[in-house]
C-alpha cells in the first residue's frame, strides 16, 4: 500500500514514520546498515566465558577470548587442548561427574558497548513494530503484540553446552559410560 497517497498522510503517518528517524538507536542502525551496504561489514565485538553447569546456569566459569570469527565449537575445541596441557584448569573448571562443559558468548557493536546485540535486535523489532502498529491501527487493523513471546530466553542463546562424556574422553582418555 502506497502511504503517501492517503489523504491523511502528512497529518498522521509521516510524523509516525518520522519518528523513527529521530530515534537514536534507530538512526545508529541506519548508519551501520548503510555502512555495511556501501563500505563494509558490521564490526562486532565478541567476549566469551568457559566452565560448567549442572543445567541451572553456569557453576564455575571464567573469561575466555573468542574472536568474533570464531565459532562456538572452535573455542570449545581450544578450550579442551588448554585443559589437556593444563591440568590445573582442566580440575578448576573441567566438568566432574554432575556438570559439563559450556561455552558462553556474548556480541556487541562498538556503538553500544554496555548491550549484547541480541538485546539491540529485540530493541530495533519493538521499535520498528510500534511504529508499524500505529499505522496499522490507524488504517483499521490490529495492534500488534509487541510482547516477542516467541523470543528465546537471551541467556539460553547465549550458552552453548557439551557432552560430557565426550570432554572426559577427549581430554582424560576416560570413557565415563563404561
Amino acid at each position: 500500500m502506497e502511504l503517501q497517497n492517503e489523504s491523511d498522510y502528512r497529518e498522521i503517518y509521516k510524523p509516525t514514520i518520522q519518528s523513527l528517524n529521530e530515534d537514536s538507536l534507530f538512526s545508529l542502525l541506519q548508519e551501520t546498515r548503510n555502512f555495511i551496504v556501501h563500505r563494509g561489514m558490521l564490526e562486532v565485538l565478541s567476549s566469551g566465558v568457559v566452565g560448567t553447569t549442572e543445567g541451572r546456569g553456569i557453576k564455575i566459569a571464567s573469561g575466555f577470548s573468542v574472536a568474533p570469527y570464531e565459532t562456538t565449537d572452535e573455542a570449545y575445541e581450544r578450550f579442551k587442548e588448554l585443559c589437556r596441557s593444563e591440568k590445573m584448569i582442566r580440575n578448576w573448571l573441567g566438568p566432574d561427574c554432575d556438570s559439563w562443559p559450556i561455552v558462553r558468548r556474548e556480541w556487541r557493536i562498538p556503538a553500544l558497548p554496555d548491550k549484547e546485540l541480541l538485546e539491540v535486535a529485540i530493541d530495533s523489532w519493538r521499535l520498528v513494530g510500534t511504529v508499524l502498529s500505529k499505522v496499522i491501527v490507524h488504517l483499521g487493523g490490529d495492534e500488534f503484540d509487541l510482547s516477542f513471546s516467541c523470543g528465546h530466553d537471551p541467556d539460553k542463546v547465549k550458552t552453548k553446552s557439551f557432552s560430557q562424556s565426550e570432554f572426559f574422553k577427549s581430554v582424560d582418555g576416560e570413557d565415563i559410560n563404561a
